[in-house]
């Protein structure tokens, strides 16, 4: 890719990209997760009884 800057430069890149990637999968995951649990607490009513079946 770079030839006078040698490897350095290209891990560095590697890195942040992965690092990118990661931090963006991880924002999405984390936005979902919220949402669900959000989902979840409108859905539970508190005068209904949790059978065994769904734990």
């Amino acid at each position: 890719m770079f030839s006078h800057e040698g490897t350095a430069l290209e891990l560095l890149i590697l890195v942040f990209g992965v690092t990118g990637v990661l931090l963006i999968a991880w924002f999405f995951h984390h936005q979902y997760e919220l949402r669900a649990r959000k989902r979840v607490k409108k859905q539970h009513s508190p005068d209904k009884q949790p059978s065994p079946q769904n734990h």
